[in-house]
């Protein structure tokens, strides 16, 4: 393609016209109305002149101006480029362009030094964070062990509707929060909503009786709502698909330290002889004002995108940005696009992914708050159930990180470890139903194989963040998946009937099926994701004497806000 001259691309009358200075087989695209004659002529060469003293712009300058966060930033856009995809910029697009005039050999220097960096300070600050978030769900778990239900005077079902009205705050606020991620700098939202539900926990300490105490639980899951989907969006935006499930899976993991953090700290707060507050209450309190703390430092230094990491100069956010461009998913764009919605709700895989997450969250809240009425029934004291679950969560925390290695490791192998990991969790329920009740430390393995299967939890959010493109696409997709999610974990502590404890048999029973299920719909999301990579790879084979895009346009393209199914050239991961 020649782009030695410049050329202009003229309309209807009173429409406008756009202007390009050609550079290197790009354009700057200037807006200017249509003149007659030499007015349009000397429009023409004040605009050229304006466009060459653009070209000397920094990233910094760009990035300044108001116009790249509305999505209509001056950045080199390819001539033919519709006015649809000139108004529908990424804001990473300018860092993307900048990068390709550095040097290979350097950028890619650059690039390790960038991925170490973010893997040694931003990926430990997300597993705080994350961790603080699931610790502070399980303070009721923590607290039900010393005598929160006695304490309030809850009866009959009243302590599973505390542990599921903090899932329903969750589903009322979880496609509300994706949007606001859209529309808001992500580390500055969700440091607000940390210091937030670390203030509902210290409040959680004057609670007196069931209605308070749902009310404050409901407000908390509602907090923590936005928590998931935005460190999906983080990971995308700082780490290739291929780094992305073994990142995914370490700052889930996190889940497991913050069982043994949780446990260490309820172990030793159940020891204190407080006058004034029970152990329980102590637990509440620790945690939240840790969190209160947490979210303030977050505030000030947790990054939004690349764009405003603040552990990166200005060479590295370029850098950060090239190396994610491969992703093809963007890094940010503010504007709701309706056609992205109806695209994403017609798709038949992900209504397949809005079913097994349903199921997984069955069995993830199934497990995480009866754990403590599991070992209470083997004839554990409430110190001693305290401190099985410490293993609990090292033995989650290592087969977590283990899948999301294997999956980043090998290609195409996310799908399958989902697969997998649902066996030894199954294996775990089946011991609890069969295994006779004298055998304490049998019936407690089985317990800690319950939570393999957070690793598949993790998988599927990172098959999500690797294969939806498309920003409002994204957030509608990440929407239904949490939605479907809480509702999952609304369900589960309704599935066990304290009159059945030890065993629980109906909720074990009905388990089953659920990891039937969670595995039926697993596999229909990797046939689906299959099939799109067979006829895509067909139909470039049968178009690749006529394809015009070059490598660099087709990244280009990823920075325009379009869907998978848009990009042509995307490619699913399974």
């Amino acid at each position: 393609m020649d782009y030695s001259k410049s050329k202009s691309v003229r309309g209807p009358p009173n429409e406008l016209l756009a202007i390009a200075t050609l550079d290197q087989d790009r354009c700057r695209i200037g807006l200017l109305p249509i003149l007659s004659g030499s007015q349009a002529a000397a429009s023409t060469g004040i605009a050229h002149l304006g466009f060459m003293m653009a070209k000397n712009k920094s990233v910094n300058d760009i990035d300044r101006e108001p116009s790249v966060q509305d999505g209509a930033a001056d950045v080199i856009i390819p001539a033919e480029k519709t006015k649809y995809e000139q108004e529908h910029v990424d804001i990473g697009l300018a860092y993307f362009q900048q990068s390709q005039t550095m040097d290979p050999a350097h950028r890619e220097a650059v690039a390790r030094r960038v991925l170490k960096k973010i893997d040694f300070v931003l990926l430990p600050a997300m597993c705080l964070i994350y961790l603080l978030s699931f610790l502070d769900k399980q303070t009721l778990n923590y607290a039900n062990v010393y005598g929160l239900k006695t304490d309030l005077g809850l009866v009959g079902n009243q302590y599973s509707w505390v542990a599921s009205i903090t899932n329903i705050g969750y589903l009322v606020r979880s496609y509300p929060s994706t949007l606001a991620l859209q529309k808001f700098p992500i580390g500055k939202f969700i440091s607000v909503m940390l210091v937030l539900w670390g203030i509902i926990l210290v409040a959680t300490v004057g609670a007196h009786n069931w209605a308070g105490l749902m009310a404050l639980r409901f407000i908390l899951g509602g907090l923590e709502a936005g928590i998931g989907p935005a460190w999906m969006l983080i990971t995308s935006m700082f780490w290739t698909r291929e780094e992305q499930p073994l990142r995914m899976c370490i700052w889930l993991g996190s889940n497991g330290i913050s069982q043994m953090l949780g446990s260490g700290i309820s172990w030793g707060l159940g020891h204190t002889n407080n006058q004034h507050l029970t152990p329980w209450q102590l637990v509440f309190l620790v945690i939240g004002v840790i969190t209160i703390c947490a979210g303030v430092v977050a505030f000030i230094y947790f990054p939004s995108s690349p764009v405003d990491c603040r552990l990166c100069d200005e060479e590295e956010r370029v850098v950060s940005i090239w190396r994610v461009a491969d992703n093809q998913t963007g890094i940010k764009h503010g504007k709701i696009l309706s056609y992205q919605i109806r695209e994403a709700l017609l798709e038949p895989r992900v209504w397949f992914i809005a079913g097994q997450q349903l199921s997984i969250g069955i069995i993830n809240s199934s497990v995480a708050n009866f754990m403590s009425a599991l070992l209470s029934g083997f004839c554990y004291s409430p110190v001693e159930v305290v401190l099985w679950q410490l293993p609990n969560g090292a033995f989650q925390l290592v087969c977590t990180v283990a899948a999301g290695l294997v999956a980043s490791r090998f290609k195409n192998m996310s799908i399958i470890m989902i697969l997998v990991v649902h066996v030894p969790s199954l294996a775990g329920i089946i011991g609890i139903a069969t295994i006779d009740l004298g055998h304490r430390l049998a019936l407690t393995a089985c317990c800690w194989l319950l939570g393999v299967v957070g690793a598949a939890i993790i998988l599927n959010w990172s098959v999500i963040a690797s294969n939806v493109a498309g920003h409002t696409k994204r957030m509608t997709v990440n929407g239904l998946n949490f939605v479907c999610y809480a509702t999952g974990n609304i369900i589960g502590p309704f599935m066990f009937t304290p009159a059945e404890a030890p065993r629980y048999l109906t909720a074990i029973k009905a388990l089953i099926g659920i990891y039937a299920s969670s595995m039926f719909f697993t596999a229909l999301i990797g046939v689906c994701l299959w099939l799109s990579n067979r006829n895509r790879d067909r139909e470039a084979a049968a178009n690749r004497p006529a394809a015009a895009e070059t490598s660099e346009e087709a990244l280009e393209d990823g920075f325009l806000d379009k869907t998978d199914r848009e990009l042509r050239s995307f490619r699913y991961k399974l």
